[in-house]
């Protein structure tokens, strides 16, 4: 695994916790994942506005993924949808569906 690649499911993340772990810098699956999603959906949303003009960043609760413009103006957020788990317990049972949710709400933040 390249170590500045995003993890995108359980197994990467598993790799990734032991990596760090054996350089001496013990995380949790749980610090990887939040990590991966945030950067993840970076990627997601910088891809869509064909270049970096928008910041990812978590919520105090780490639940909401917020999409802020220039100047810091709020965009919009990711948040899990209504009776779902958090984006952090979607990721532990399917990665996929949850990179596919995140994928639908940059396309409703961003318009594209």
């Amino acid at each position: 695994m390249n170590e500045h690649s995003i993890p995108e499911d359980m197994t990467q993340v598993a790799d990734r916790v032991a990596l760090m772990a054996a350089r001496g810098f013990p995380v949790s699956e749980d610090d990887v994942i939040k990590e991966a999603l945030k950067l993840g959906f970076q990627d997601i949303v910088d891809e869509r506005m064909e270049g970096n003009y928008y910041t990812v960043r978590w919520d105090e609760e780490f639940n909401a993924l917020q999409v802020f413009g220039i100047e810091n103006s709020f965009e919009g957020e990711a948040k899990p949808e209504e009776g779902k788990p958090s984006f952090i317990e979607q990721f532990k049972a399917n990665s996929m569906n949850a990179w596919l949710a995140l994928d639908r709400a940059a396309s409703k933040i961003i318009g594209r």
